[in-house]
């Protein structure tokens, strides 16, 4: 393979919205109308008689380079965004593109990569799938083996989200998502992004025999019922199945590992209802010193430190007596410390079962039946927390904007739940 670099690495990155960092809002004023909310544009704004040729690199591909030519302020936005990663700290620089960008690389090259990994790493994946397939033998091969095929392989690009043409078209072009995710109707827009944050797909397809993790809906309750469901289907030979995992201290089960639920949480929220879309807030539109008006492709950074994405806020929220984005961000802030509260109870409420269940089992005075419905307890608990989390981490409370009245009562159903199994093992 080619060496790049740095520089080019970095105009490699995706340009879907990443879903992390700070939230941008918590909870829409109730009087908002759809004249109070602009609709955003999430991609290139130029019509499709009016788009400009691409250079078609090899393998008949068009590289990232090629489309900063044509959308210089969509791709300067995002290298802005990647090019401070000095200011991306814990949890946020963990996840930001910025990160996956440094380390580019040593990404490909490095045989410890599957090709499933590259479905949310490497627009290079849809080559390789078009051109050997989907199955497990494929999506489980080291991705260097393909260096030779594709010589001129690269990071995120355009294409992750637009396929070949920035200007017109807007899909998702993980073929497994798309694949085995076919019973919900989920909207395009919110799609580009969920191919990635969602529940993790490739490994459930590599390693089960598995059509619809969505038969049973996209909420928490729908989710938790389809991972018991498949749990049949796990092969325990198989190491790091994201479906179910044993703690090997307790052998209870966790379910849904692995799993980045951003879209499926944020379907039904208040902003989905006003027809907003992840790019709303994490991509918003943006005047440039020429007065041109584009979609911003900072993706890895906060709404809340963005000023226009502040404004935008403030389209609605100015119903609630918010009236500056100082005090926008001071509402957000509010929300996510409130939820941060209800997920750091949840942890502290898991620990304490956890603990009340290795002491009933070292006792012995508590039936195998209670024990297990205590166990079953804990599962669900945590997958509520994972849930409203969106990934695990220590970024407590900063998704609170993705669906805040969900992920609290999440919370308070949580802990409801978990205490009470914790009495039933006193």
């Amino acid at each position: 393979m080619k060496s790049k670099k740095a520089t080019t690495a970095l105009l490699t990155v995706a340009v879907c919205g990443a879903l992390i960092g700070g939230a941008a809002l918590a909870g829409c004023a109730s009087g908002a109308t759809d004249g109070d909310t602009k609709a955003p544009d999430t991609g290139a704004a130029a019509s499709a008689s009016a788009t400009p040729e691409v250079k078609v690199g090899a393998n008949g591909v068009s590289h990232i380079a090629d489309w900063g030519e044509v959308y210089p302020l969509q791709t300067a936005s995002f290298l802005n965004g990647a090019n401070n990663i000095e200011e991306r700290d814990g949890d946020n620089r963990s996840h930001s593109h910025a990160l996956l960008a440094e380390e580019m690389e040593a990404f490909i090259p490095d045989a410890t990569y599957a090709v499933r990994c590259m479905a949310c790493h490497s627009s290079w994946y849809k080559e390789i799938t078009e051109a050997h397939g989907t199955t497990a033998e494929v999506l489980n091969s080291p991705m260097a083996s393909y260096a030779d095929e594709f010589t001129d392989m690269e990071f995120w690009d355009c294409r992750t989200c637009h396929e070949d043409d920035p200007a017109n078209t807007l899909k998702s072009t993980n073929v497994v998502f798309n694949q085995i995710s076919t019973s919900y109707d989920f909207p395009e827009k919110d799609k580009v992004c969920g191919q990635c944050h969602s529940s993790d797909t490739q490994k459930m397809l590599t390693q089960l025999d598995i059509d619809d993790i969505y038969k049973n809906g996209v909420s928490a309750d729908g989710l938790f019922q389809t991972w018991l469901e498949f749990e049949p289907l796990v092969d325990w030979e198989i190491g790091g199945n994201n479906v179910v995992r044993i703690d090997e201290e307790t052998g209870i089960k966790m379910y849904g590992e692995g799993s980045v639920v951003d879209l499926e949480n944020f379907q039904g929220s208040n902003h989905q209802n006003l027809g907003m879309t992840c790019a709303s807030c994490h991509m918003p539109q943006t005047t440039a010193e020429d007065g041109t008006v584009y979609t911003s492709h900072d993706a890895s950074g906060s709404p809340i430190e963005n000023p226009v994405a502040l404004e935008y806020c403030l389209t609605c929220h100015e119903n609630q007596g918010i009236d500056s984005p100082e005090a926008m961000k001071e509402f957000v802030l509010g929300k996510e410390d409130e939820l941060a509260q209800g997920q750091l109870q949840m942890r502290e409420d898991l620990e304490a079962l956890k603990a009340a269940i290795v002491e009933a089992k070292a006792a012995g005075n508590v039936d195998e039946k209670t024990i297990e419905e205590a166990s079953m307890a804990w599962s669900k608990g945590r997958w509520y927390l994972r849930y409203t989390y969106g990934h695990e981490g220590e970024n407590v409370g900063k998704k609170a904007a993705h669906n805040f009245d969900q992920m609290m009562d999440l919370m308070q159903r949580g802990h409801k739940l978990v205490t009470e199994a914790t009495a039933t093992l006193a």
